[in-house]
């Protein structure tokens, strides 16, 4: 009976206040709050690093995506966001002896979230690009302040020791492809790479959604 009602509310409001794509406002069909049109042409991100890629342009769609994605509890977003990632760089990636490592949140931060965003991009592009996700290489022992702020400099001394390995087995010539959904400096992806490499970790690459760096 709860399940009943509860359906037959959402119903109801879908009736009333239909969904519309976050990024253009069109009226969605079967999509899930982006429409397929603005999925398409999302702008792809000239990359120029050969440590780390960037797949969309930081641009107005991308900055509402990961708005909504990280502080307004749509972990869907995520999901839908990796998949995309995943089918731009199917057959890029090497899929044997690598794994999907999304950046950890502190356990205070992932209590008020509710989910990680770096994992729920991992999920989906590992449907995609058919590589596991290893969320246990590290741990978050820090809860360092938002990044959003601060300067290069400051971010550096920001993420200073703020995660530690935890015990695995992996093989340390497993290629980790560390999973964020925005770079800025770099800053937060190179302490982790600092910390792996410390443990004995030899391969890395780095993967975002995008990229606010000039």
């Amino acid at each position: 009976m709860k399940f009943f009602f509860k359906t037959s509310l959402l119903s109801i409001l879908d009736f009333l206040f239909p969904p519309v794509c976050l990024v253009c406002g069109e009226y969605l069909n079967d999509e899930l709050f982006i429409c397929e049109d603005c999925l398409k042409n999302l702008e792809l991100h000239k990359n120029e690093s050969k440590s780390s890629v960037s797949v969309f342009s930081y641009n107005d769609k991308i900055k509402i995506l990961i708005h909504e994605l990280k502080y307004n509890n749509r972990p869907e977003i995520g999901y839908i966001l990796g998949k995309e990632i995943g089918k731009k760089l199917i057959g890029l990636l090497e899929s044997d002896n690598s794994v999907l490592f999304p950046i950890p949140l502190h356990k205070k931060r992932l209590k008020k979230r509710g989910y990680n965003q770096s994992e729920k991009i991992c999920e989906g592009l590992s449907e995609i690009i058919n590589i596991p996700i290893k969320k246990d290489l590290l741990v978050r022992r820090i809860n360092n302040i938002s990044q959003t702020k601060l300067n290069a400099l400051m971010r550096m001394e920001n993420v200073k020791g703020i995660f530690e390995t935890h015990s695995t087995d992996l093989d340390k010539n497993t290629l980790i492809l560390i999973v964020d959904d925005l770079i800025t400096t770099g800053a937060t992806t190179k302490e982790a790479i600092s910390e792996l490499k410390r443990n004995g970790f030899l391969n890395y690459f780095a993967l975002s959604v995008a990229t606010s760096s000039k």
